[in-house]
Protein backbone atom coordinates (compact mmCIF):
# COMPACT_ATOMS: atom_id res chain seq x y z
CA UNK A 1 0.00 0.00 0.00
CA UNK A 2 1.43 3.47 -0.95
CA UNK A 3 0.84 6.50 0.91
CA UNK A 4 -1.28 8.16 -1.30
CA UNK A 5 -4.04 5.42 -1.10
CA UNK A 6 -6.50 6.22 1.67
CA UNK A 7 -6.64 3.56 4.73
CA UNK A 8 -9.52 1.10 3.84
CA UNK A 9 -11.10 1.69 7.10
CA UNK A 10 -11.14 5.76 7.00
CA UNK A 11 -14.44 5.37 5.26
CA UNK A 12 -16.12 3.33 8.73
CA UNK A 13 -14.50 5.60 10.56
CA UNK A 14 -16.06 9.05 9.50
CA UNK A 15 -19.56 7.49 9.33
CA UNK A 16 -19.08 6.81 13.42
CA UNK A 17 -17.98 10.35 13.61
CA UNK A 18 -20.67 11.72 12.09
CA UNK A 19 -23.18 9.50 14.07
CA UNK A 20 -21.34 10.82 17.59
CA UNK A 21 -22.81 13.65 19.54
CA UNK A 22 -21.16 17.24 19.46
CA UNK A 23 -18.97 19.03 22.06
CA UNK A 24 -22.08 21.02 22.42
CA UNK A 25 -24.69 18.35 22.66
CA UNK A 26 -22.73 16.43 24.78
CA UNK A 27 -22.53 19.70 27.04
CA UNK A 28 -26.11 20.06 27.15
CA UNK A 29 -26.60 16.70 28.28
CA UNK A 30 -24.29 17.11 31.18
CA UNK A 31 -26.00 20.45 32.35
CA UNK A 32 -29.06 18.65 32.30
CA UNK A 33 -27.90 15.73 34.52
CA UNK A 34 -26.47 18.09 36.93
CA UNK A 35 -29.40 20.31 36.79
CA UNK A 36 -31.38 17.04 37.85
CA UNK A 37 -28.52 16.16 39.98
CA UNK A 38 -28.90 19.89 41.83
CA UNK A 39 -32.72 18.32 42.06
CA UNK A 40 -31.98 14.97 43.96
CA UNK A 41 -29.86 17.16 46.20
CA UNK A 42 -33.66 18.71 47.75
CA UNK A 43 -34.94 15.78 48.68
CA UNK A 44 -34.81 13.64 51.90
CA UNK A 45 -32.83 9.94 51.59
CA UNK A 46 -36.18 8.31 51.64
CA UNK A 47 -37.55 9.62 48.90
CA UNK A 48 -34.11 9.02 46.92
CA UNK A 49 -34.51 5.44 48.58
CA UNK A 50 -37.49 5.43 46.43
CA UNK A 51 -35.91 6.05 43.35
CA UNK A 52 -33.80 3.40 42.60
CA UNK A 53 -30.83 4.99 42.52
CA UNK A 54 -27.20 3.58 43.01
CA UNK A 55 -25.92 3.36 46.34
CA UNK A 56 -23.14 5.41 44.98
CA UNK A 57 -24.95 8.33 43.78
CA UNK A 58 -27.44 8.30 46.89
CA UNK A 59 -23.94 8.62 49.82
CA UNK A 60 -22.53 11.34 46.65
CA UNK A 61 -26.21 13.52 46.83
CA UNK A 62 -26.17 12.90 50.99
CA UNK A 63 -22.17 14.22 51.34
CA UNK A 64 -23.39 17.31 49.27
CA UNK A 65 -26.29 18.13 52.16
CA UNK A 66 -23.39 18.03 54.27
CA UNK A 67 -20.59 19.78 52.63
CA UNK A 68 -20.04 23.73 53.44
CA UNK A 69 -20.06 25.90 50.45
CA UNK A 70 -16.40 27.33 50.91
CA UNK A 71 -14.05 27.23 48.34
CA UNK A 72 -16.47 25.71 45.45
CA UNK A 73 -16.68 22.40 47.28
CA UNK A 74 -20.32 22.09 46.98
CA UNK A 75 -19.88 22.88 43.00
CA UNK A 76 -17.24 20.35 42.46
CA UNK A 77 -19.73 17.82 44.44
CA UNK A 78 -22.42 18.54 42.10
CA UNK A 79 -20.10 17.81 39.11
CA UNK A 80 -19.43 14.20 40.76
CA UNK A 81 -23.10 14.04 40.83
CA UNK A 82 -23.41 14.60 37.20
CA UNK A 83 -20.75 12.55 36.30
CA UNK A 84 -22.04 9.41 38.19
CA UNK A 85 -25.31 10.18 36.38
CA UNK A 86 -24.00 9.35 33.02
CA UNK A 87 -25.14 6.16 33.34
CA UNK A 88 -28.56 6.45 34.07
CA UNK A 89 -31.37 7.24 32.20
CA UNK A 90 -32.37 10.83 32.58
CA UNK A 91 -36.31 10.29 31.01
CA UNK A 92 -36.83 7.59 33.57
CA UNK A 93 -35.44 9.34 36.69
CA UNK A 94 -37.52 12.04 35.96
CA UNK A 95 -41.03 10.21 35.37
CA UNK A 96 -39.67 8.65 38.56
CA UNK A 97 -39.54 11.86 40.56
CA UNK A 98 -42.95 13.36 38.83
CA UNK A 99 -44.81 9.84 39.97
CA UNK A 100 -43.55 10.50 43.40
CA UNK A 101 -44.13 14.09 43.78
CA UNK A 102 -47.88 14.14 42.09
CA UNK A 103 -49.47 10.56 42.96
CA UNK A 104 -52.78 11.72 41.59
CA UNK A 105 -51.35 11.56 38.25
CA UNK A 106 -50.64 7.89 38.70
CA UNK A 107 -53.74 5.87 38.27
CA UNK A 108 -54.05 3.25 40.74
CA UNK A 109 -56.01 -0.11 40.80
CA UNK A 110 -59.04 0.95 42.63
CA UNK A 111 -59.25 4.15 40.98
CA UNK A 112 -62.34 4.02 38.08
CA UNK A 113 -62.83 6.87 36.24
CA UNK A 114 -66.77 8.00 36.60
CA UNK A 115 -68.60 7.21 33.01
CA UNK A 116 -70.16 10.09 32.12
CA UNK A 117 -70.37 12.09 29.58
CA UNK A 118 -71.78 15.39 30.33
CA UNK A 119 -68.99 17.92 31.81
CA UNK A 120 -68.86 18.41 35.40
CA UNK A 121 -69.16 21.77 36.26
CA UNK A 122 -66.00 22.68 37.69
CA UNK A 123 -64.84 20.88 34.43
CA UNK A 124 -66.20 23.62 32.34
CA UNK A 125 -64.68 26.67 34.70
CA UNK A 126 -60.87 24.98 33.86
CA UNK A 127 -61.43 25.04 30.51
CA UNK A 128 -62.74 28.66 30.31
CA UNK A 129 -60.07 29.48 32.92
CA UNK A 130 -57.75 27.99 30.72
CA UNK A 131 -59.08 29.79 27.65
CA UNK A 132 -59.78 33.11 28.70
CA UNK A 133 -57.89 33.77 32.08
CA UNK A 134 -58.89 37.77 33.67
CA UNK A 135 -62.71 37.90 32.72
CA UNK A 136 -63.13 34.16 33.62
CA UNK A 137 -61.55 34.10 36.98
CA UNK A 138 -63.07 37.44 37.93
CA UNK A 139 -66.63 35.62 37.53
CA UNK A 140 -65.58 32.63 39.37
CA UNK A 141 -64.68 34.18 42.13
CA UNK A 142 -67.33 36.47 42.65
CA UNK A 143 -70.13 33.09 42.00
CA UNK A 144 -67.01 31.06 44.33
CA UNK A 145 -65.34 33.29 47.28
CA UNK A 146 -63.71 30.54 48.37
CA UNK A 147 -61.10 30.30 45.18
CA UNK A 148 -58.12 32.03 45.30
CA UNK A 149 -57.79 34.96 42.17
CA UNK A 150 -53.96 34.82 42.40
CA UNK A 151 -53.63 31.15 42.52
CA UNK A 152 -55.83 30.96 39.37
CA UNK A 153 -53.80 33.13 37.22
CA UNK A 154 -50.18 31.75 38.21
CA UNK A 155 -51.74 28.31 36.64
CA UNK A 156 -53.01 30.09 34.06
CA UNK A 157 -50.15 32.03 33.24
CA UNK A 158 -47.85 28.88 33.59
CA UNK A 159 -50.16 26.83 31.76
CA UNK A 160 -49.69 29.38 28.27
CA UNK A 161 -46.13 28.83 28.86
CA UNK A 162 -45.76 25.20 29.18
CA UNK A 163 -45.09 22.78 27.12
CA UNK A 164 -46.89 19.54 26.30
CA UNK A 165 -46.33 17.24 29.59
CA UNK A 166 -46.34 20.11 31.75
CA UNK A 167 -49.67 21.65 30.28
CA UNK A 168 -51.46 18.05 30.78
CA UNK A 169 -50.04 18.23 34.85
CA UNK A 170 -51.12 21.37 35.62
CA UNK A 171 -55.00 21.52 33.97
CA UNK A 172 -54.78 18.46 36.64
CA UNK A 173 -53.83 20.67 39.54
CA UNK A 174 -56.20 23.39 38.23
CA UNK A 175 -58.80 20.64 37.46
CA UNK A 176 -58.50 18.93 41.21
CA UNK A 177 -58.43 22.87 42.82
CA UNK A 178 -61.36 23.34 41.51
CA UNK A 179 -63.46 19.90 42.02
CA UNK A 180 -62.59 20.71 45.85
CA UNK A 181 -63.58 24.20 45.92
CA UNK A 182 -66.86 24.01 43.69
CA UNK A 183 -70.10 22.61 44.45
CA UNK A 184 -72.21 20.79 42.12
CA UNK A 185 -75.28 22.93 40.91
CA UNK A 186 -78.49 21.03 42.26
Amino acid sequence: MTQSDPKPDSKIDQDNEENLPSKSQLKEEATRLQKLGKKLTTYSSEFLDKLSLPDRLISSIEEFNRLPNSHGARRRQLQFIGKLMRDLDYDQISTQIEKLENPRLTPTADQHPEPTTEKKEWEAWCDRILDLVDETINELVELNPEVERQFLRQIAREHKRADAKSKVRLRSKLSNYLQERIEPVS
